[in-house]
């Protein structure tokens, strides 16, 4: 209501203002019991919001104690900080472990010869510099897959020479069997060890004979025993016995030089046809050993036992034990390579197809994946002549791997028994094989020729009848990427391949879009794509390098061969943006090749060749460093952006004369788990960084240590005691809060804002039936709060004690677990349920009842206002009725005014007269 607007009376006299404001006054005692109505609302929906949020506060701590995590989060002692970092995670399992650094990961570095400036003076050759860590004839086997899978146990190896000399060789950190053959060939005995045919053979060099060759285990260990040359023999060469076998765990990634399998999901892979006519049509979907092979064919619906499955000797063997006028066949179905990667392309003998080798062996290659993929095109026989004029034949006609070409080799002898003087190895660059003539001698030309139809030697370009010493076959061009390879690393920048679009014009015009999306995974998948593009006389394949893919024009028409990118960096990702060239068929050719090629001219300079390299991109970088020395001080440097054995390559320079040297090799970091070698294992990383190891921890090496680091998982007991502590505390902050909403104040008779009312209690009652809550089972060391330390005490206020926490956690964490995180009966879970019945924003019985407090003042501020509009219109009538008076009265005063001059005229006229 508005204050007094009129005055007293000037005629009347009477206090208008006063007499106005006491009948409004006395007519508005509705609103003013509306008014404390309206009051009490409002504080008791001030109440309510205390007590939300102090509930909200509570929730926090609730929710701590109902998430798993709060019980199962680990804390990590590390006594090793020095050399690692051991990070907990979710997923982490509590324990005590150890970890040891063994070799942090380095980047391949490589320099070339120096030069007096890069600027200006000139290369003085040219040819063609090759970058590749394709295709090197060596495939390092982990120790894990040696003796049947079952690996080594790692230790110190004592080795005598025949000259009696000794050297412990410490194999302790070793990973690989080149690690071993690394570290015995360092040992500074004379001896050399080289791998073959799954064995390691050792040969002494010093022409003594004053002690035997051998190899014993130290302090006990087994490991000259796993690696098979634990022993003693009085000759020139020890070889072990053979410790490499395939397994049917073995998964597709080891067999056939890691060109693995491609299969069409949904679709059979593989088909068989039986004598009798029966047809399997095998499918491989979620095969990923060599047994699940087996079972996928033995276990085939067709089957019924017509056709048996096996692993003999490193090879699938099919046995058709049907009768009836068909073959035994092996054919691939919807674009698979399922018969050449297992091997299943010889043919059958009576009924029976022995296939080839699934694997190598340790450290060697398979001879059908050399020459790109084109292996040898007849096997045969080899005539070796020596510069002694010695002459022998070796047989070769059954030869499968490089080690089998090489062992022959190395051991052939003359019809008398004469070793010749012949040694086979891989070349410097681990591409191709040398052979060296040892002799000295000049007598005869060195002489390596096919017999008969063979084409050995001329297919692994040893073929040689000339005065040398030595024949380098070059690159024989291991195949390393098939149609199974996959897209996610095939990109120059060792990334996968963009999704996007690309249009192909063959040389007669014809043009197509080819669009790469998320469903082509591998280069079949490109491959199949672009073979399925209509309008183009384009043919897509594997190339006959091993290391990428060809486009091959069909038209034959005028123009030219080209790919352009219609949409992203598709076409540069799969390497097609090179000019056409005319291939050995005389027809144009775009490849796709994951080697390196740069052409070097004779005027080049540093910088040239530099910017030259850079220009093309990829995961080799080029850079001029400068030695400090006076003297051709420059030189090129080459780095591998990618760490770690990944990231290793080649470079291939002919005859450029540019001299380029490895300086450091590209390694992987070596972390050892556990803290005997002989027992523990070696995982590798291609950063410092190892993932999910042990109990699933993330370790990261900082430096190589000496001893093996004890680490310690436990739970975080500190980070369990804060969130009941915290409980607790929010607990009892809702207590004195509720108890101060409710009270009433005897000595100022005043009642608190919620006082009377029945939410409060309701709520302490409820949480009072929570925190007595018993689970579990009888008998068990935990089943209520109290066992875990949270006890109710006078006032209903929670206490804490931590050692009972301990305690509880000693006898039965998992119990302690489960009292508040298990699902549907722990405590937290059941009392966040609870908090949600009263807080919930849409259903909670708070915010229900806030909503009607709130609907409620609304109401009575609405009545409220109506009254005093009301009375405002009454005030109005009022005044105005007061006013009238005032007229009324003013012109009264006035008649009376008139009627007395008029009478004072009249008395005067008498006076007068």
């Amino acid at each position: 209501m508005s204050g007094i607007r009129s005055t007293t009376g000037l005629i009347s006299g009477i206090d208008v203002g006063g007499l106005v404001d006491a009948l409004i006054n006395a007519e508005r005692a509705p609103a003013r019991r509306l008014e404390t109505r309206l009051t009490n609302t409002k504080s008791q929906l001030a109440g309510l919001g205390q007590l939300q949020a102090q509930l909200l506060t509570l929730s926090t701590s609730v929710q701590t104690l109902s998430n798993r995590r709060t019980f199962t989060n680990l804390t990590v002692q590390n006594s090793g900080s020095d050399q690692l970092t051991v990070t907990a995670k979710s997923t982490s399992i509590a324990g005590n472990y150890q970890f040891q650094s063994v070799r942090l990961a380095s980047t391949q570095r490589s320099l070339s010869r120096g030069f007096a400036n890069t600027d200006s003076q000139q290369i003085g050759a040219a040819g063609e510099l090759t970058l590749t860590r394709e295709g090197v004839l060596s495939r390092p086997s982990k120790l894990e897959l040696l003796n049947s899978a079952q690996g080594v146990r790692r230790g110190t190896i004592r080795i005598t020479d025949r000259s009696g000399a000794t050297a412990d060789v410490d194999l302790r950190s070793a990973a690989t069997v080149d690690d071993v053959i690394t570290a015995i060939n360092g040992s500074g005995l004379g001896i050399s060890a080289r791998t073959s045919q799954g064995r390691i053979i050792l040969s002494d060099s010093t022409g003594l004979t004053t002690s035997n060759l051998s190899v014993a285990d130290l302090a006990g260990g087994h490991t000259a025993e796993d690696l098979g040359i634990e022993q003693s023999v009085a000759a020139a060469t020890l070889t072990g016995s053979d410790i490499f076998g395939v397994t049917e765990d073995f998964t597709f990634a080891l067999l056939n030089d890691g060109n693995s399998l491609r299969n069409i999901s949904g679709q059979p892979d593989l088909s068989i046809l039986l004598a009798d006519g029966t047809a399997l049509a095998v499918d491989l979907d979620g095969a990923a050993t060599v047994g699940d092979v087996l079972s996928k064919i033995n276990s085939h619906e067709s089957n019924n036992g017509k056709l048996t499955a096996a692993l003999q000797n490193g090879r699938l063997e099919l046995t058709d034990a049907t009768s009836g006028s068909g073959t035994l066949t092996v054919s691939n179905l919807n674009q698979s390579n399922a018969r050449e990667v297992l091997g299943l392309t010889t043919a059958p003998t009576g009924g029976v197809i022995t296939g080839q080798k699934l694997a190598a062996g340790a450290n060697s290659v398979l001879l059908r994946n050399l020459r790109g993929g084109q292996g040898i095109e007849q096997l045969g026989e080899l005539s070796l002549t020596d510069r002694t004029g010695a002459t022998a034949t070796v047989d070769l006609s059954t030869a499968e791997t490089l080690d089998d070409v090489l062992e022959a080799i190395n051991s052939a002898e003359t019809l008398a028994a004469v070793p010749l003087q012949l040694t086979a190895r891989r070349n410097a660059q681990g591409t191709g094989i040398e052979i060296v003539d040892t002799s000295g001698a000049s007598a005869s030309n060195l002489i390596i020729a096919d017999v008969g139809g063979g084409t050995l030697a001329t297919d692994l370009g040893i073929a040689v009848d000339a005065a040398t010493t030595s024949i380098d076959s070059g690159a024989l061009r291991l195949r390393t990427v098939n149609e199974a390879t996959s897209l996610s690393t095939y990109s120059p920048r060792g990334t996968g391949v963009s999704q996007g679009s690309f249009r192909i014009t063959d040389s007669a015009g014809n043009q197509a879009v080819i669009n790469i999306t998320s469903a082509e995974r591998t280069l079949g998948d490109v491959l199949d794509r672009i073979n399925a593009a209509a309008g183009i006389q384009v043919t897509a394949r594997l190339n006959d390098t091993g290391d990428g893919f060809v486009l091959v024009d069909d038209a034959g028409g005028t123009g030219t061969l080209s790919v352009v990118e219609a949409g992203g960096r598709t076409a540069g990702d799969l390497r097609l943006l090179g000019d056409s060239v005319v291939g050995a068929g005389g027809q144009q050719e775009i490849s796709s090749r994951r080697t390196l090629s740069v052409d070097i001219a004779a005027t080049d300079t540093l910088n040239g060749i530099v910017s030259k390299i850079n220009l093309i991109g990829g995961t080799i970088r080029a850079s001029v460093v400068n030695s400090g020395s006076a003297i051709n001080g420059f030189r090129l440097a080459l780095t591998s952006t990618v760490a770690g054995t990944a990231g290793q390559f080649i470079a291939e320079e002919g005859a450029l004369g540019l001299d380029i040297s490895t300086q450091e090799v590209g390694q992987d970091a070596l972390l050892r788990i556990g803290s005997n070698p002989e027992t523990g294992f070696l995982v590798a990383s291609s950063s410092n960084t190892f993932t999910n190891v042990a109990g699933n921890f993330d370790v990261t090496l900082k430096q190589v240590g000496d001893f093996a680091a004890n680490v310690s998982a436990t739970v975080d007991r500190d980070g369990i005691a804060k969130a009941l502590q915290s409980f607790a505390t929010s607990y009892n902050s809702y207590v004195d809060l509720s108890t101060n909403l409710t009270k009433f104040d005897t000595a100022t008779q005043t009642r608190a804002a919620l006082q009377g009312t029945s939410a409060p209690l309701t709520i302490l009652s409820r949480f009072s039936a929570l925190v007595n809550i018993v689970v579990g089972s009888p008998g068990d060391d935990v089943r209520s709060l109290a066992d875990v330390g949270l006890k109710l005490t006078t006032g209903g206020k929670l206490t804490f004690d931590a050692a009972r926490l301990n305690s509880a956690l000693d006898a039965a964490p998992d119990q302690v677990l489960d009292l508040f995180a298990k699902t549907d009966t722990g405590f937290g879970v059941q009392f966040t349920a609870a908090l949600d019945g009263f807080n919930d924003r849409f259903t909670g019985s708070l915010t229900l009842q806030s909503e009607s407090l709130e609907k409620n003042i609304d109401q009575l501020t609405e009545r409220i206002a109506a009254i005093d509009a009301r009375l405002g219109v009454r005030r109005g009538r009022l005044e105005l009725q007061f006013a009238n008076l005032e007229t009324i009265l003013s012109g009264l005063q006035s008649q009376q005014t008139s009627l007395t001059g008029l009478t004072n005229i009249l008395e005067n006229l008498k006076a007068s007269n």
